[in-house]
Order: structure tokens, then C-alpha cells, then sequence
């Protein structure tokens, strides 16, 4: 695998001692001996990662480079006064474009690391781990402004990098909080982002989750999201994605206390020969949960999407409560997506349902924009935007729903939606 092939450069320019260096040297036996999945591999069907060995990634610690003056001004701009940002540069935590974190929450290198790997890129971001961090967010404790994790990618001249960042959440019982995780990168340059973010929610919390990818239209972008959610949590999800010429988001999310309830959402927007891949398991591990999950997507150009949703109801799991539905917006005649729900279930007094659509825009519709004086070159952009932004609305915070309609804004000032 070529992305392991700077692994012992890497060791020995940044040693690790003790759990961490057990758990890098795991994560490249892995790697190495799984190697990228391809598409005869079930779970990657619909998804060609073949373009990783192509191209030879470096990694980030080999140029540790500050970001120039104008990659700054490209950082400020995914800024927001209504957050608290935090910011990485190529992986690392830079100080002097963060904020300090509110009250209540710690921040740690992580310590202790999981005895097991998902899939290559799993095992792959630990092969690479440099300085791994934990969040935690003490019990009985209420953010009121979301939190933004900001992961801004840039060769500054360089060669084309990879990134591997890794973050551990822990959500304290009873308290409440708004958490983001980010994704950009300079334009025109290549890199490959690989990264695994768990985020544990405490019996009662309320946690709202969002994951952006915004990243150029030359990178690369392979993120693993696990939620795990206790007793009577409730946890809002969305992952919204725009950028980046080849994605893909696998998020887990394990059921573990009764009484839970989660609206597990996702937005996409793509064009060109972009490709992005939403992949996600909700696991009633337990009963007397509720889950609704809704993915909506539109596609313009040579745009693929793919959806591999699958709700599984463990034996046991009486009363579950689950819906998935993924709705699909094709704009173009050459666009395509693939879409594959799925219902698992060992449980008998159960509520499940699942469904997809594919099609184009609402004929009728466009007709009554068009009887009202509406042009059809106006009638067009706002059918399409309303698909995806009900999605955002669902979203409880006000701020947050501002932030992604404003980068919708901006996905959509490069779809051809005109015609």
C-alpha cells in the first residue's frame, strides 16, 4: 500500500512511547495486511478508492509548515462569531487562530485507544496518529454556543499530504451541547484528510452534531464518525457535504440506554465528476429507542452519490421505534445515484420503515411557480434549494441552520440550475 510506505520514516522522525506506539504499530500491521478496500469488497461497492494509490501522499508532520498570509484570510472566512472555533492547520491544533474553549469542557491528548480497527482507513489514521486529542464536557453542564472544530488542509507549496486527525468526545450526563466538526482546504491544491471522530453522549444529554466537508474539488476525504448514546439522550446529526472530488462518511451509531431519540440527518450537493458516499449503521443495541434518519441529495454534471444505510434491531430490542429515508434530486441527465436502505431486525415488537427515491424536479410544481410569474430560471434554484433545506431546519439551532445555508449558497452557485 503506497500510503504505508513513508511508515517508518514516519516512526522514527516522531517516536511514540507506550499505549500510542502499540496502537500505531497495530495500525499499520492492519493496514498493510488488509490493504484498501476495492470495489468487490460488499461495503464499497459503489465506491473506487483506486485513485489513494495513484498519488503519492506525504505526511503532514513531514512538512510542518505554518499557514501563509493569504491561507490565514482563507481560514478567516470559515470563521463564525456565533461559534467558539478551534482551529487545526494540517493536522495540528494552531493556538493563535483558536478560542478558548467554554467553561466546563477539557481538552487532553488521548491516552487510551481502541483494541480493535473498522476497516483500513480506521487502522491507517492510527499507523499515522501524531498527537491525538480528547474533549470532554463535565456532567450537568449547558453550552448555549456551538463549538466548531475547524480541520483547514494546505500544502503551502509543498508536496500533496495527508492528514489523519483523530478526536475523542465525551459528553458529561445531563448536559447539553452543540458540536461541529469541519473540513476545508486551500483550492487547486491535492490532499487526502482520513479521519475518525467518536463521540460518546451521556445518559440525558442533549448533543447536537454536525459534520461539514466542504474540502476543494482535488481532495480526498474518508471520515468515520461512532455515536454511541446512553439513557434518555437525545442527539440531532447531520452531515452535510459539498466538497472534496471524492468523499465518504461512515458514521455508526450504537443505541446503548433506553429512552433515547435520534434525528440521524444528511445533505449533499454535488457536480462535476464529484462522488460522494454516505455509508451508516444505527444499531438498536437496546430497546425503547427512537431513531428518524433522512438523507437528502442533489446532483448536477457527471455527480455520483451513493447511500448504504443499514438500521439494525438487536434480539431483545422490544419497541424500537426507526424510520430511513434518503431522497435523491437529479439535475442532470449524466448524474447518478445509488441508493441501498436497509432493515436488519431480530426483535418482534418493533416500528421500522425504510425507503428511497431517485427522480427529477416536481413537474406540477415548477408548473405553479411558472403560473405565478415565476421564471423557470428562477422556479428551478428555488425548488431545489427548498429539497435540501428542510433538511437544515431540522437542525434545532437557529445559528447553526444560518452557517450551512450560507455554504449551500455556496454549492449551489456552482450547479447548473438553469437550464
Amino acid at each position: 500500500m503506497n500510503l504505508l510506505s513513508t511508515y517508518e520514516r514516519f516512526s522514527q522522525a516522531y517516536p511514540a512511547e507506550g499505549a500510542l506506539a502499540s496502537f500505531r504499530q497495530a495500525g499499520y500491521d492492519y493496514a498493510l495486511n488488509k490493504g484498501l478496500p476495492t470495489r468487490k469488497d460488499e461495503e464499497w461497492h459503489y465506491t473506487s478508492v483506486k485513485v489513494l494509490s495513484e498519488v503519492n501522499f506525504m505526511p503532514s508532520a513531514f512538512n510542518p509548515v505554518e499557514p501563509s498570509h493569504d491561507t490565514i484570510l482563507e481560514i478567516k472566512k470559515r470563521l463564525n462569531s456565533a461559534f467558539t472555533n478551534v482551529v487545526f492547520f494540517n493536522g495540528v491544533l494552531n493556538k493563535t487562530l483558536s478560542e478558548e474553549l467554554p467553561t466546563g469542557f477539557s481538552l487532553r491528548e488521548l491516552s487510551e485507544y481502541p483494541n480493535h480497527f473498522d476497516d483500513a482507513f480506521d487502522a491507517l489514521n492510527g499507523a499515522y496518529l501524531a498527537k491525538p486529542f480528547a474533549l470532554s464536557l463535565a456532567k450537568e453542564t449547558s453550552v448555549e454556543k456551538p463549538v466548531n472544530f475547524i480541520f483547514f488542509t494546505s500544502v503551502e507549496g509543498g508536496p500533496a499530504l495527508m492528514v489523519h486527525p483523530r478526536l475523542y468526545v465525551e459528553v458529561g450526563a445531563r448536559s447539553s451541547v452543540k458540536f461541529m466538526e469541519s473540513y476545508y482546504g486551500k483550492a487547486g491544491v491535492s490532499y487526502f484528510v482520513n479521519s475518525v471522530l467518536d463521540l460518546h453522549v451521556g445518559e440525558s444529554a442533549k448533543v447536537t452534531y454536525v459534520r461539514v466537508q466542504g474540502d476543494n474539488e482535488s481532495a480526498i476525504n474518508i471520515g468515520r464518525t461512532r455515536l454511541c448514546v446512553e439513557k434518555n439522550a437525545n442527539l440531532e446529526s447531520l452531515a452535510f457535504a459539498t466538497g472534496a472530488g471524492l468523499s465518504r462518511h461512515t458514521l455508526e451509531v450504537i443505541l446503548k440506554g433506553p429512552g433515547s431519540n435520534s434525528e440521524i440527518l444528511g445533505v449533499y450537493a454535488v457536480q462535476g465528476s464529484q462522488h460522494v458516499d454516505n455509508t451508516s449503521l444505527i444499531d438498536h443495541a437496546v430497546g425503547e429507542c427512537n431513531t428518524n434518519q433522512l438523507y437528502k441529495g442533489i446532483l448536477d454534471g457527471e455527480s455520483r452519490a451513493v447511500f448504504c444505510g443499514k438500521v439494525l434491531i438487536q434480539k431483545g430490542a422490544q419497541k424500537a421505534n426507526s424510520a430511513q429515508l434518503n431522497n435523491n434530486l437529479i439535475l442532470s441527465s449524466k448524474a447518478e445515484a445509488d441508493s441501498k436502505p436497509s432493515l436488519e431486525i431480530y426483535a418482534d415488537d418493533v416500528k421500522a420503515a425504510h425507503g428511497s427515491t431517485v427522480g427529477q424536479l416536481n413537474r406540477e410544481e415548477l408548473f405553479y411557480l411558472q403560473s405565478r410569474a415565476i421564471p423557470k430560471e428562477k422556479a428551478i434554484p428555488m425548488l431545489s434549494y427548498g429539497f435540501l433545506s428542510e433538511v437544515i431546519y431540522k437542525i434545532s439551532d437557529e445559528n447553526i441552520q444560518k452557517w450551512l445555508s450560507r455554504q449551500l449558497d455556496e454549492a449551489f452557485s456552482r450547479l447548473s440550475l438553469n437550464r
